[in-house]
């Protein structure tokens, strides 16, 4: 029996082909879309899980507040671990890592690499994050100076095939490093995927100067492992008593300082702490919320898509029905025997979709720059997750198509008529339509939204010229002046400049304004870039008030100004003299305030436009710009456009590799550099992209049944309206006018839900497109547009057949 019924199954999905095949493509399509979403949910669900004491692994951020505000750093001060471990109760181990910045590792004179992803950590660091140790004795090596552990792929790059233990290296050109053993590669679901591990320098000058400091952090980042059963609540009310004793009771600086620990498990998913980290910034969980509820739409399309088909042809298999039932064959076998078939259409669509996400994982993988493996699908929780997941769709897609034709009675279904259960399958299906429009409208409207935002980030005026700009990092500010004479004679080169940091870049320093004293309550956040007199020129920056800062030797390049000394000369933007309270730019001019830890007096000469200091996240911050000419180690070169730009960028690194030729050249086009500030919107938004696109797919193939569908039982109808004359054109309206009028609810319902949810997206970003009606209107003429397109094809298929055989039957 059931070999008869499986054959009998084959035999009618294979004859109807057209429903089969739309079945079987909209199942295929859901599924594989929420396996491609799901897979990346739980890869950036998945960071630092691998870790064996993870539950117990915390991060310990510092936290500088004043008046109620609070700024949360993941470094930390250098004598931080050595105090936790000695002072604190609870903590089982501690141990530091200072990320470095991208080196030069040179092997011999003439193999040199830019090695990023350098990790300077306390041997102890192995006693709590998970480094497999494949060679070597980790802990041990790690004690000593000047001594590495590299990945396998790193040793690889620096000595080929031979092997790397005893061999040595030359570290930016200053120390010698001694490789001591071999690590595995770390995992790619890590926020720190270190290359090189590399012991403590403990004599580097900065360290050794501030060991003792608490007020000043180092870039470090300090982790501890807590004794099996500690709450870290209960930690950070004595953490606090140590930072008081040390740092907040021996001042009367209003700003306090202390630390909390933040769970290893939630670094990268909590963005607001200085965006994860060094190495890998974390993702925002809104993200992860959206995209699983894109999954869970798309899914529900399909599943829409399936009952809207089933109960569509539910009049088709009314004589079956009543056969069967006729013969013996109860309600309960019925529902099982289509239950089955809907299983069956599952099983094809999950192979399928397995299938599609394998081909299509690597694009997604290089979308969004992950390294996202199908691994966990086969795991035990991913088959037992598959199975259950595969229950479910089955049972929500199956079981009442199945229940509908199972109730059809046997006299009634053996004449045909079935008024009353048609109107109610017929007002599902309307309902059903409406549900799969408003969510496809919905998402549509929201891509439309996202698309101007994204494009808003790359058009807008930021205040500052960017084009023709590239930057080239000086490795001594010495030279500064010699590299400007040697590319004077250059003439495509319009002109140059030396900064610490172009004007949208992370390199600024943020320090205090205080606008009376040191312990004056009324201080504010200032950025500031330390900028020569051709800063303003080389980026076109408006300056509204006074002049643009000259007189730079009446600034010192020491790192405190000596007693005496006049005061700096600096240029402000509009952001600064509106938080000081100043009327005009001009009301601004001389006036005088301290900055820094140090109260370093500043005047002010001139006010400049305000312009986007970082990305367009982020409010415009106060800014001060001033030519202290210690910290312009960074060259920003404005060329002159045309053919000569590769002979030009050639000349430019000739020029720099004669001043430096111990160093690694290393260039940036300025626009492409805050390009980068959104690649992570760009990415994901491509990534929605593609999925919106497949939900409206989705969505059009299941009117297209259902119009198909509907054609086909007004064939006569048809036929019976064209021999009394009807027009093809009266005819296609007839057909779509009822599709039509549920995707104009559906427009109307899902235009407040796109409004709602883009709204709170948007707030997001400090600079943001508004809303209007526009967006609606494309919208809406796009939905209505796509819908009667696809309904509009079997309309005028149906109205163009020949109405002789259409009612030759009769």
């Amino acid at each position: 029996m059931i070999h008869n019924n499986f054959r009998f199954l084959l035999r009618r999905l294979g004859k109807q082909k057209l429903n089969t095949g739309l079945h079987i493509l909209g199942l295929t399509l859901g599924l594989s879309v929420c396996i491609l979403i799901g897979l990346f949910i739980q890869h950036e669900l998945s960071f630092d899980q691998y870790h064996a004491q993870a539950d117990r692994i915390y991060r310990v951020n510092q936290v500088w507040e004043e008046s109620g505000e609070r700024t949360v750093y993941y470094d930390a001060p250098a004598p931080l671990a050595a105090g936790l471990k000695a002072e604190i109760p609870g903590i089982e181990e501690v141990g530091a890592v200072y990320p470095l910045s991208e080196k030069i590792v040179e092997i011999d004179p003439h193999k040199r690499f830019k090695q990023a992803h350098i990790l300077m950590v306390d041997a102890s660091i192995l006693n709590i994050l998970d480094f497999q140790v494949l060679a070597g004795d980790g802990y041990r090596d790690l004690r000593q100076p000047n001594q590495a552990l590299l990945t396998e792929s790193t040793a690889a790059k620096f000595f080929g095939r031979e092997s790397p233990i005893g061999k040595t290296f030359l570290l930016d050109n200053e120390s010698t490093v001694t490789v001591a053993g071999i690590i595995a590669d770390p995992p790619r679901n890590t926020h720190l995927p270190a290359e090189v591990l590399l012991s403590y320098f403990p004599t580097s000058p900065w360290l050794v100067r501030n060991q003792n400091n608490w007020g000043m952090s180092f870039g470090a980042s300090v982790y501890v492992t807590l004794e099996a059963g500690v709450d870290p609540q209960t930690l950070h009310a004595p953490i606090r008593a140590m930072y008081d004793r040390n740092i907040n009771d021996d001042n009367d600086d209003p700003e306090v300082a202390y630390a909390e620990l933040q769970s290893l498990r939630r670094i990268h998913l909590e963005p607001e702490i200085s965006g994860g980290g060094k190495w890998v910034k974390a993702m925002n969980p809104k993200w992860l919320w959206f995209f699983g509820g894109i999954s869970l739409m798309v899914l529900l399309l399909a599943c829409i898509n399936f009952i809207n088909l089933s109960t569509a042809q539910a009049l088709t298999r009314a004589r079956e029905v009543g056969i069967r039932k006729a013969i013996g064959a109860g309600r309960g076998q019925l529902i099982v025997q289509f239950l089955n078939e809907a299983f069956l259409l599952i099983g094809i669509s999950s192979l399928l979709a397995l299938a599609i996400t394998r081909i299509s994982l690597p694009i997604v993988n290089e979308l969004t720059e992950r390294q996202i493996s199908m691994e966990i699908l086969f795991s035990a929780a991913g088959l037992g997750a598959f199975a259950l997941f595969f229950l479910l769709t089955g049972l929500l897609t199956g079981l009442y198509p199945a229940w509908l034709i199972a109730r059809f009675k046997p006299a009634v279904a053996m004449k045909a008529s079935f008024s009353r259960s048609d109107r109610r399958s017929d007002y599902l299906r309307k309902g059903l339509v409406v549900t799969q429009f408003t969510i496809s409208a919905t998402l549509l409207i929201g891509l439309l939204i996202m698309s101007r935002q994204m494009d808003y980030f790359h058009q807008k005026n930021l205040g500052f010229d960017q084009e023709n700009i590239i930057t080239v990092r000086m490795p001594d500010v010495k030279k500064n002046e010699l590299f400007r004479k040697q590319l004077a004679g250059i003439p495509q080169i319009e002109d140059l400049s030396f900064a610490m940091a172009a004007p949208a870049s992370d390199n600024s320093w943020t320090t205090l304004m205080h606008e009376t004293d040191l312990q004056a309550k009324d201080r504010k956040q200032v950025r500031i870039i330390w900028a020569d007199e051709r800063y303003d020129d080389i980026y076109d920056l408006q300056l509204l008030a006074g002049r643009m800062t000259e007189n730079k030797d009446t600034n010192t390049v020491s790192e405190q100004l000596p007693e005496g000394t006049q005061s700096l000369k600096v240029l402000v933007n509009e952001r600064l003299i509106r938080t000081m309270g100043y009327a005009s730019p001009e009301e601004a001019l001389h006036q005088r305030f301290l900055i820094g830890m140090n109260g370093w007096e500043v005047d002010v000469v001139g006010v400049i436009a305000d312009f986007n200091i970082s990305s367009l996240h982020e409010a415009i911050e106060p800014l001060i710009i001033s030519p202290l000419e210690k910290f312009q180690n960074e060259a920003s070169i404005k060329l002159r456009p045309g053919e000569e730009l590769p002979a030009t960028l050639a000349a430019i690194e000739s020029a720099w590799a004669g001043l430096f030729p111990d160093e690694m050249y290393d260039f940036a086009f300025l626009e492409q550099t805050i390009e980068q500030y959104y690649e992570s919107e760009s990415r994901l938004y491509g990534l929605f992209k593609i999925f919106a696109g497949l939900a409206m797919l989705i969505s059009c193939l299941g009117l297209w049944g259902l119009a198909t569908f509907a054609a086909v039982q007004r064939t006569k109808e048809i036929g019976i309206r064209k021999v009394c004359g009807a027009d093809v054109t009266s005819l296609i309206a007839l057909l779509s006018r009822d599709f039509l009028k549920l995707v104009l609810i559906a427009l109307l319902l899902a235009i407040p839900l796109a409004w709602y949810g883009m709204d709170s997206w948007l707030q997001n970003f400090s600079f943001r497109i508004s809303i209007g009606w526009t967006v609606f209107l494309v919208s809406g003429i796009l939905v209505i547009a796509i819908a009667f397109f696809t309904v509009g094809f079997q309309s005028l298929k149906a109205a163009l057949a020949s109405p002789i055989r259409a009612l030759r039957s009769e």
